[in-house]
């Protein structure tokens, strides 16, 4: 297995990943979207996100959740298993861009989720730069792995949107552009012998993902209010501007 050339990550790559293509619908997603899910088991994809939002699963009885991006919807099924635990009503909606990924998530939900956290849980398709739901009518507003997608004005608006219809705020869990986290997916996703689109989108999603200056400059364009940025094992950041007493 030939280590690949290293590259430079002083900026953000701007290449498309192929799970970008939405032309691309046969086994080569499915496979594609079953061995994220794995990655984001053995890598800490959900951690990230609990150490932000387990204090409002805390503290409140009820709450209304968007998932952005959510693509096969593994964070969806996380989520209602994690407020069910908290003594929370997760009411979940999905959103994502692509009709045959939210397909996925809809059967991925109905697989693991018993009646009574699925009957809580919605997948519809949507366009995270505008979202069709009115200002505030979420609590929480979250994205996993998927800000790193856009770029420029097209994630400001994302985060702007994000905001606008989450009462109490946004949620964003997304990669560290980091040498080592790159020649770790690198090696980690061909020594899995996971999917060709991950062996590829995998390195490339690296190096479009983000340092700290990257998210403040963003969530200043956004306008964001007062937001934390937290990293976490294994190379992931949080960007947070969760405010449980809004």
């Amino acid at each position: 297995m030939a280590v690949p050339l290293l590259p430079d990550l002083s900026s953000r790559l701007e290449t498309e990943e192929w799970m970008d293509d939405f032309s691309i619908a046969d086994a080569r997603l499915t496979r594609a979207l079953r061995d994220l899910r794995r990655i984001n088991r053995l890598l800490g994809g959900y951690r990230a996100t609990d150490r932000a939002l387990d204090p409002a699963l805390r503290h409140h009885d009820r709450l209304r959740l968007l998932d952005v991006g959510c693509g096969s919807g593994d964070h969806l099924v996380h989520l209602a298993r994690r407020g069910e635990r908290f003594g929370c009503t997760l009411d979940l909606i999905g959103v994502d861009a692509n009709p045959v990924t939210v397909g996925h998530a809809r059967a991925h939900l109905d697989q693991h989720l018993p009646p009574r956290l699925r009957n809580r849980v919605r997948v519809e398709i949507g366009d995270a730069q505008a979202l069709s739901h009115d200002a505030g009518a979420v609590d929480i507003a979250h994205a996993a792995l998927f800000l790193h997608h856009f770029h420029g004005p097209s994630a400001v608006r994302v985060l702007s949107e994000m905001q606008r219809v989450a009462r109490h705020g946004l949620l964003v869990n997304d990669l560290h552009r980091h040498l080592l986290a790159y020649v770790g997916i690198w090696g980690l996703s061909r020594a899995l012998g996971l999917a060709p689109m991950v062996q590829h989108d995998g390195p490339v999603s690296v190096r479009r993902g983000f340092r700290r200056a990257d998210l403040h400059t963003l969530a200043r364009g956004a306008r964001l209010p007062a937001l934390t940025v937290r990293w976490h094992w294994a190379f992931r950041w949080t960007l947070s501007t969760l405010d449980l007493d809004a």
